[in-house]
């Protein structure tokens, strides 16, 4: 059965030394750079109200996906965990907005800020699943090792059937700031719920 979790805005927000990284630079030779400080506080909180996040997630048996969609580091895993994590779409027209404003420091600060924030997302959210299920594999997302960006398309038509979320031909989906993610699972039935 699929299942969806609406976390809370405040649960997606991004460490803001990592965000800088993201951005090519060092949290402390900025912490002194008051205005800068004060520019980037101000697009946190503006992202923070753009977001609407949502993490979609089903566990199947292992035999039952295809193998063209199941990384090769799975080995003898029983049940894979799926989710899709999104901030949604508004958090993309608030970037574009910007864009078409020529607020090009602005939008390539909320486009950092939205990849960290979903990637603090997903570490939560897989916290989540091994709390509930135990021992697993690495969490992995289409588009790295031998699992083909493409297979998004699967695993949001077919496995989550999802109609909110847009599935190019490419496998990039839309909302942007929107991942696909598995979790093999070597547990034991009994830990499965």
């Amino acid at each position: 059965m699929i299942e969806k979790h609406l976390p809370e805005a405040h649960e997606c927000m991004p460490d803001k030394r990592v965000l800088f990284a993201r951005l090519g630079t060092r949290y402390t030779a900025q912490i002194n750079d008051h205005d800068f400080i004060h520019r980037i506080n101000a697009l946190f909180l503006t992202a923070l109200k753009q977001i609407d996040p949502a993490v979609y997630h089903v566990t199947i048996d292992a035999e039952t996906m295809p193998i063209e969609a199941i990384p090769s580091t799975f080995g003898n895993v029983k049940k894979i965990s799926i989710f899709l994590s999104t901030l949604g779409i508004r958090f993309d027209k608030a970037i574009q907005q910007l864009l078409d404003q020529s607020k090009t420091f602005e939008a390539t600060v909320m486009d950092a800020w939205g990849s960290e924030a979903l990637e603090t997302l997903n570490k939560k959210f897989d916290s989540f699943l091994r709390n509930r299920f135990g021992k697993g594999t690495m969490r992995f997302s289409p588009g790295y090792g031998n699992v083909d960006i493409r297979a998004n398309k699967y695993i949001v038509k077919k496995l989550l059937k999802l109609s909110e979320i847009t599935v190019l031909d490419t496998g990039v989906m839309i909302p942007r700031k929107t991942t696909t993610c598995m979790i093999g699972w070597y547990c034991e039935e009994n830990r499965i719920s």
